[in-house]
């Protein structure tokens, strides 16, 4: 047991935690399975939380119940519209509860794709090409990736690779946000680099066995393959390390983020395709398996980032 947990451990012993979970956007069932992995953590290591689960039967009252908890600090196992794009964040700073993860602006921006993509551009930093739909024909060179302006898990998201599956494409991201993205398809290698606390943690690779990283891919067990570290040559894993800490500096992103990145498979330039301010704690999730390779147990993790809402405050 080291130091640093050994002071986490002290620093909140002693609080009351609010475990806030599911959420109502459209990954409820996978901020379900975040929070119960969560909550698992929190029994292992004794701590005091009460869990509460937001939906659309008490969002009317979900700051009354969250009051009656009396926490400390809150624990977000949210993602998603209200749990990760700075409204709840935003609630809570109102009412004077610490919580776990990054503040109201920096999860706004994030989640907002095409506002992210606007400020990694004006930083220099690469991102594939885009438009943002507003309703009317336009001219986009296919194959492009059609995406939600907002939300995560790649819900719907669809790879475009002729005029004919485009309106469909659009409608279906309609359903999810009232604007849409198109960007330019980067064929090549996926990977994605954790951020926690100042340190990166190792780059991953993924290699889905569906056409694309889509839902199933994700959280379905088998689905894809993760290499860790990448095998990437040296100068080309520093620069996309080096990219990750910028994107999450640039996007005021606060404690831990997950960052994605399409490496292209003719000029091996790597683009960064967003970021995620509550990244999953599922079984198959990529932060928790990044930080057991570096020696952080899922309950140090935990511990870690509900002892950084407290030390920091909000």
């Amino acid at each position: 047991m080291n130091n640093s947990f050994v002071k986490d451990f002290r620093l909140l012993k002693n609080k009351k935690i609010v475990l806030i979970s599911g959420g109502i956007s459209s990954e409820r069932k996978i901020a379900q399975k975040s929070s119960a992995a969560v909550e698992k953590a929190l029994i292992n290591l004794g701590l005091k939380y009460t869990r509460i689960d937001f939906n659309e039967k008490n969002r009317k009252d979900i700051f009354s119940l969250i009051r009656k908890a009396n926490p400390d600090v809150a624990f977000l196992g949210l993602h998603g519209a209200y749990g990760e794009d700075g409204r709840i964040q935003g609630a809570l700073d109102i009412i004077g509860v610490k919580y776990a993860g990054s503040k109201m602006l920096g999860s706004a921006v994030t989640m907002d794709k095409i506002v992210a993509k606007k400020l990694l551009l004006g930083e220099n930093l690469p991102t594939p090409a885009f438009v943002e739909y507003a309703g009317k024909k336009i001219k986009f060179k296919l194959p492009a990736v059609v995406k939600p302006a907002d939300g995560g898990s790649t819900v719907g998201v669809t790879i475009v690779k002729n005029s004919r599956a485009f309106e469909k494409a659009v409608k279906l991201a309609l359903k999810y946000c009232p604007k849409v993205l198109i960007e330019k398809y980067i064929k090549g290698r996926e990977v994605t680099v954790p951020v926690f606390f100042g340190r990166v943690l190792p780059v991953i690779e993924i290699i889905p066995k569906t056409s694309f990283y889509d839902f199933a891919a994700k959280y379905t067990k088998g689905m894809s393959v993760h290499i860790m570290p990448a095998k990437l040559e040296k100068k080309l894993y520093a620069e996309i390390q080096k990219l990750a800490l910028l994107t999450h500096e640039t996007l005021l992103l606060k404690d831990y983020s997950r960052i994605d990145f399409m490496i292209e498979e003719k000029s091996n330039k790597p683009y960064i395709l967003e970021a995620n301010s509550l990244p999953g704690l599922t079984g198959t999730s990529l932060l928790p398996e990044a930080a057991r390779y570096a020696g952080i147990s899922f309950e140090e993790l935990v511990l870690k980032m509900l002892a950084g809402a407290v030390r920091n405050g909000q």
